[in-house]
């Protein structure tokens, strides 16, 4: 009799545990703003110095390949290295912009990831700078709306910022509804 009403007694409680999980609970707690949290330095270093190697000698072959600066800047960032991928992102913009025959998308991209890195560096003024000329160069580009909404919200600019989020909650509505905070070294700035 108490082996069955323990299992009685088990039974209930994973039954309550079970429903529990299905009550809705409101979630007010806001994003985190990280801009550059998903690039993560490689864990394979031998991986890294071929992707290096092979970006080196495109570049020493041709210096003007913007398409090779930009993937040994993304590369850069992956491991953390911002000063040399900011400086590959500003000579792959000042050789695109002598080429109007040059992707805007693709150069827009290139514009918003040096913003990232000039947000990393709390250059606020040019990070936005670079967000406005990629939303120039690419008015449907969703992300350099957020970032440059991000930059408004925490450079206490807020009508520049609402304007920012209604135009992105036209283009991604899923992303812009959401509320963010910004993190610098584990502190929560809201």
């Amino acid at each position: 009799m108490l082996n069955l009403s323990l299992r009685l007694l088990s039974g209930g409680v994973l039954l309550l545990l079970c429903l529990s999980a299905c009550i809705p609970v409101p979630m007010t707690t806001p994003e985190l703003y990280r801009p550059l949290s998903h690039f993560d330095p490689s864990d394979n270093i031998t991986e890294y110095e071929n992707h290096l190697a092979r970006f080196n000698v495109a570049i020493e072959a041709d210096a003007t390949d913007i398409d090779a600066r930009f993937a040994r800047a993304l590369l850069y960032m992956g491991v953390g290295k911002y000063l040399p991928a900011e400086d590959d992102l500003t000579a792959a913009i000042k050789v695109a912009d002598r080429r109007p025959d040059y992707s805007r998308e693709r150069l827009a991209s290139i514009y918003l990831h040096r913003g990232l890195l000039r947000w990393n560096a709390e250059q606020v003024d040019l990070a936005i700078a670079d967000y406005t000329q990629a939303i120039e160069l690419d008015p449907e580009d969703w992300e350099a709306y957020f970032h440059r909404w991000q930059a408004y919200s925490h450079h206490e600019e807020p009508e520049k910022a609402e304007q920012d989020r209604e135009q992105g909650m036209k283009l991604k509505p899923s992303v812009f509804k959401k509320e963010y905070v910004l993190r610098y070294d584990g502190i929560v700035l809201n």
